[in-house]
C-alpha cells in the first residue's frame, strides 16, 4: 500500500510542477534537462552503483532506448498542454490514458475482465472527450492544436505505461527496477540535451536557480512515477489494471482541488461533468477486482 500512496504523490507532483514551471515563467525545456539528469541520478543512487556493462547488455535495453525518447516527448508536450489548457484538463486526460494499459494487460496478460471493466473502458473514452471540449473556443487553428493536445498526450502516456508493464513482465524487472528507471531517464537526458544544442538559444536560461529548483523536483517526482509503480507491480498485492486504476483516482482527485483551489482554474459545464465521469470510471475500474 505504501508503494501505491507513493504512485499517488509522484503523479500529482509531476502536474504541480508543471504549473509552477508556467507560473513562475521557468524555460520549460530547460527544466526538463535538469528534471531527467535529477532522475537519472535517483536512480542510480537508489541502485548503488552505475554498472555500464549491465545496463548495455540487460534484455531490457533496447526498450529503455525507445522509452527514454518517448518520455521526453510526452513531458514537453504535457508542459505545453498544462499551459495551454489548464493542469486539470491536462492531468484528467493524461491519467484516463491508464485504459491503453489496462486494456494492454488484459489482452497480452491474461488478467480477468468482467462487465465493470468493460463499461469503464467505454465510459472513460466519453469523459476523455468531455474533459477537453470547450464549446466557447473559436475554431481556429490555435483552438483546434489545444484540443488535440490532451489528446495526443493520451495516447503517448497509454502507450509508455503499456510499454513499462512489457518491460517488467517480459524482462523480469525485480531487483534492478532502480536501474531500469534510471537508465530510461539517462537516455531522455542524453535526448534533451541533444534537442537543447541543436534548438539555437535553448540553453540561455540554463544556469537560472528556479529552473534547476524546480527541476530537481519535477525529476524527484518524476522518478517516482516509475520507479514507484514497478515495485507496487511486484508485491503482487492487486492486478496491474487495477493499480493504474487506483493511481489515477487519485491524481485526478487531487489534481482538480490543486488547480481550481489553488490555480483558480475554471471549467466549463461539459469539463466538470467529464471529470466527475472521469473520478467515477477510474473507481470502477479499481474496484472491479479487488
Amino acid at each position: 500500500m505504501v508503494w501505491i500512496i507513493l504512485c499517488a504523490i509522484s503523479y500529482i507532483g509531476i502536474f504541480v510542477i508543471f504549473k509552477l514551471i508556467d507560473t513562475l515563467n521557468a524555460p520549460l525545456l530547460n527544466a526538463v534537462v535538469v528534471n531527467y539528469l535529477t532522475a537519472a541520478v535517483l536512480g542510480f543512487v537508489v541502485f548503488g552503483t552505475f554498472p555500464v556493462g549491465q545496463i548495455v547488455s540487460a534484455g531490457w535495453f533496447p526498450m529503455g532506448l525507445l522509452l527514454g525518447f518517448l518520455f521526453i516527448v510526452t513531458f514537453l508536450l504535457i508542459g505545453i498542454s498544462s499551459r495551454e489548457t489548464g493542469i486539470v484538463i491536462t492531468t484528467v486526460a493524461s491519467k484516463m490514458s491508464l485504459v491503453i494499459p489496462m486494456a494492454f494487460s488484459i489482452i497480452a496478460y491474461g488478467e480477468n475482465i468482467s462487465v465493470a471493466k468493460m463499461t469503464a473502458i467505454l465510459l472513460a473514452v466519453v469523459s476523455v472527450f468531455l474533459c477537453t471540449y470547450k464549446p466557447s473556443e473559436r475554431k481556429s487553428k490555435a483552438s483546434i492544436w489545444k484540443f488535440m493536445l490532451p489528446a495526443i498526450i493520451f495516447l503517448l502516456m497509454g502507450a509508455n505505461d503499456s510499454l513499462v508493464i512489457f518491460s517488467r513482465e517480459e524482462f523480469g524487472i525485480f531487483d534492478d527496477a532502480a536501474l531500469f528507471t534510471a537508465t530510461l531517464f539517462g537516455i531522455s537526458l542524453l535526448c534533451g540535451l541533444i534537442y537543447s544544442v541543436a534548438k539555437r538559444g535553448a540553453m540561455k536560461n540554463f544556469l537560472v536557480f528556479k529552473t534547476w529548483w524546480l527541476g530537481i523536483l519535477l525529476g524527484s517526482f518524476n522518478f517516482g512515477s516509475i520507479y514507484f509503480v514497478i515495485r507496487s507491480m511486484n508485491t503482487g498485492l492487486i492486478s496491474t489494471s487495477s493499480l493504474y486504476g487506483i493511481c489515477n483516482t487519485s491524481t485526478i482527485l487531487l489534481s482538480i482541488v490543486i488547480g481550481v483551489v489553488f490555480f483558480k482554474e475554471k471549467l466549463n459545464k461539459l469539463n466538470i461533468t467529464g471529470g466527475v465521469l472521469a473520478l467515477l470510471t477510474i473507481v470502477l475500474m479499481a474496484l472491479s477486482d479487488l
